[in-house]
C-alpha cells in the first residue's frame, strides 16, 4: 500500500511540475524545478498517506507562495491552483473514458500501479496542450489585466481558485473506494465540470469589469494630459501676446533713456531688466524645440508641463533630445506618472541648491529608449537603496511622491532597466527601456 502511496504522490508531483513549466517557462529557472518536484511529492504522501484532505490547501498556498518568491510577480499565485483543477478535470474525464471502455472503477484504478501509471501519463498528455492554450490566452489578453490589478483582488481570485480545487477534489475523493454505475460516473464529472466552468465564469466577469475599469481610467488620465497641454499651449499664446506689448514699452523706455542721455540708468536698466527676460526666453523656446522631436502626446504634455514649471521657478534647465521619439515600450499612463514623479522630485530637490540645475535628456540606443534625468541637490546622508523605500524621501511634501512608488511601476515591467546614482553634486535617475521581443 505505501508503494501505491509513494507511486500516486510521485505522478501527482510530476504532472504539477509540468504544469508550472508549462505556464511559466522561461521566467522560472530550471533550479528551481527539483524543489517544487520534491515539494508536491512530499505533501501529497502526507496527504494520501494520513488521508488528510485539508493538506491540499497547505500543498498549493505554500508552493504558489514558492512560485511568486521565485518568479517576482504577484499574479502567479493561481498559476498552480489552475493547473491542478485542469488536471483534475481531465483526469476525472479519462477515468470516465477508461470507465466506459474497461468498466474500470475508481477503485480498481488505485489498487494497481500500471493503472496509475497509464492513467497520469493520459492526464499530463492530455494537459500540456490544453495548459499551453490558457498560457497562450494569458499572454494575449489578460497579463495587461493581472498587472494592473490589485493586490487584493489577485489574492481573492487566488483564493477563490483554491476553494474551486479543494471542492473538486472533495467532491471526486467520494468515489474512491466505492463501485459505481457509468451513469454515477458520468454525473459526478459533470458536477466537476459545471462547478469548475461557474467558478471561471465569475473570475472572468471580475477580469472583464477590471479590464473595463482600467481602460475607463486610462482615457480620464489621457484626457488631462491632453487638457493640460491645452492649457499650457494657451498659456504659451497669452505669454506671447504679452511679450508683445511689453515689447512696445521696452522699445519706449529705451528709447527715452537714449534720448536723454542717461546711459548709467540704461545700463543698469538692460542687466537687470532686459537680459534675465531673455535668457528666460531662451530657455523656454530651447526646451519646446527639443520638445518637438516627441511624438508621443501624453509624454509630451508632461515635459512641457514639468520644465516650463521649472523654468518659471528661476531653475536652470536643460533639455537634449536628438532623436525622433515615436514609442516607449510601456504603458504611457505608466510613462507618465514615472516621468512626472522623477521631475517633481528633481525640482523639488534642486530648489534647495544655491544654483537650482536640472538636466533631462532623452535618446534612442539602438532600439532601446533612454532617458536621463539629474539635478543638483543637498546630500542629506541618506543612501541610494534608502531612496526607494517608502516613507524615506528627503523632503515630504505634495510633489515629493517617492521613488518606492515608480519602483512598483518598474516591478511590472521586464524590458526596464533603472539605475539611480550621484555623481558630484548631481542626482541622477537613468531608465532604460527595451523594445518587448
Amino acid at each position: 500500500m505505501i508503494a501505491l502511496y509513494l507511486t500516486g504522490s510521485i505522478f501527482i508531483a510530476l504532472m504539477l511540475t509540468f504544469d508550472i513549466f508549462i505556464l511559466t517557462h522561461p521566467q522560472l529557472s530550471l533550479k528551481k524545478y527539483p524543489i517544487f518536484f520534491f515539494l508536491f511529492s512530499v505533501f501529497f504522501y502526507i496527504q494520501v498517506y494520513f488521508t488528510f484532505y485539508p493538506m491540499l490547501f497547505i500543498t498549493l498556498i505554500v508552493t504558489s507562495f514558492l512560485l511568486v518568491k521565485s518568479v517576482k510577480k504577484l499574479y502567479f499565485i493561481f498559476y498552480i491552483p489552475l493547473g491542478y483543477i485542469i488536471n483534475c478535470i481531465l483526469g476525472n474525464l479519462i477515468g470516465f473514458t477508461f470507465n466506459i471502455l474497461w468498466d474500470l472503477s475508481v477503485k480498481e484504478l488505485n489498487a494497481n500501479q500500471l493503472y496509475i501509471f497509464i492513467y497520469f501519463i493520459c492526464t499530463i498528455i492530455a494537459s500540456c496542450p490544453v495548459l499551453y492554450l490558457v498560457r497562450l490566452l494569458f499572454q494575449k489578453y489578460l497579463i495587461d489585466t493581472f498587472e494592473k490589478m490589485s493586490k487584493k483582488l489577485l489574492t481573492l481570485i487566488a483564493l477563490t481558485l483554491l476553494l474551486c480545487a479543494f471542492m473538486l477534489f472533495t467532491m471526486a475523493s467520494f468515489f474512491d473506494n466505492i463501485d459505481i454505475t457509468h451513469r454515477e460516473y458520468f454525473l459526478m464529472v459533470s458536477s466537476l465540470i459545471l462547478y469548475f466552468l461557474f467558478t471561471i465564469s465569475m473570475i472572468f466577469i471580475v477580469l472583464h469589469t477590471t479590464r473595463k475599469s482600467y481602460e475607463a481610467q486610462k482615457k480620464i488620465e489621457y484626457l488631462e494630459s491632453l487638457n493640460e497641454y491645452t492649457k499650457n499651449l494657451e498659456m504659451s499664446y497669452d505669454n506671447l501676446r504679452s511679450f508683445k506689448h511689453d515689447y512696445i514699452n521696452i522699445m519706449a523706455s529705451l528709447a527715452a533713456y537714449i534720448d536723454e542721455e542717461r546711459y548709467e540708468e540704461l545700463e543698469t536698466f538692460f542687466y537687470e531688466h532686459i537680459l534675465p527676460m531673455q535668457k528666460n526666453l531662451i530657455q523656454k523656446n530651447e526646451a519646446l524645440h527639443n520638445l518637438l522631436h516627441i511624438k508621443i502626446l501624453e509624454l509630451k504634455s508632461i515635459l512641457y508641463t514639468k520644465l516650463l514649471l521649472a523654468i518659471n521657478q528661476d531653475i536652470e534647465v536643460n533639455v537634449d533630445i536628438s532623436d525622433e521619439i515615436d514609442s516607449i515600450h510601456i504603458d504611457p499612463v505608466d510613462l507618465i506618472k514615472m516621468v512626472g514623479i522623477y521631475l517633481d522630485n528633481a525640482i523639488e530637490a534642486c530648489l534647495e541648491t544655491e544654483h537650482p540645475i536640472l538636466n533631462f535628456h532623452l535618446n534612442k540606443i539602438n532600439r532601446d529608449t533612454v532617458f536621463i534625468i539629474s539635478n543638483t541637490f543637498i546630500d542629506k546622508g541618506l543612501f541610494v537603496t534608502q531612496m526607494h523605500k517608502k516613507g524615506m524621501n528627503t523632503k515630504e511634501t505634495e510633489h515629493s511622491i517617492g521613488l518606492h512608488n515608480v519602483s512598483e511601476i518598474l516591478y511590472r515591467y521586464d524590458n526596464v532597466y533603472h539605475k539611480t546614482s550621484i555623481k558630484k553634486d548631481l542626482f541622477i535617475q537613468q531608465v532604460q527601456i527595451s523594445q518587448i521581443r
